[in-house]
């Protein structure tokens, strides 16, 4: 059986098709940056570091500087302690230590998911300011004083553009 359709009905789905795309589309349009890499195996020996060039060319706007961490459930801690080191342009180091949370005092995990893996997007720091243009790198290594750091299965950065207010 062979069913027509009539062209309103054609145009009805294709606008329902862009509308769709453009929410979608328009959802993560102020993301600057947005990127995490995968250990092996689910572990992190403690010489490893992940590394993220993130190009910037607006210096008059603000961020928000977030860690991406996924875990399995199997991690043994409630947190996690990063080093960040941030190269900037001209060649200068700034380097911080940071803690992020990925579970309730009581155990129950703190970020989105089901199953073994959970997804955390922890918030670090906002109004950000990049003070010149150019390529800056950004770097994670882990500081939980472990030779290897068994659960944790990717680890990253996303950077957006705050709304003006």
């Amino acid at each position: 059986m062979k069913i027509l359709f009539s062209k309103s009905h054609k145009l009805q789905s294709t606008l329902a098709l862009l509308l769709v795309g453009m929410v979608l589309w328009g959802c993560d349009r102020n993301k600057l940056y947005d990127e995490s890499l995968p250990t092996r195996n689910d572990a992190w020996p403690k010489d490893s570091t992940m590394s993220f060039r993130v190009p910037v060319d607006d210096t008059s706007s603000t961020y928000r500087f977030f860690i991406n961490v996924r875990n399995t459930t199997a991690y043994r801690y409630n947190n996690i302690y990063f080093f960040l080191t941030t190269r900037f342009p001209g060649g200068e180091l700034s380097r911080d230590t940071i803690e992020c949370l990925l579970a309730a005092k009581d155990g129950t995990w703190l970020g989105k998911g089901t199953g073994r893996y959970r997804d955390n997007q922890i918030p670090i720091r906002g109004n950000i300011r990049f003070p010149v243009k150019g390529t800056y790198t950004i770097s994670l290594t882990q500081a939980m004083r472990e030779d290897v750091l068994n659960g944790i299965s990717e680890a990253g950065i996303r950077l957006e553009k705050e709304q003006k207010k």
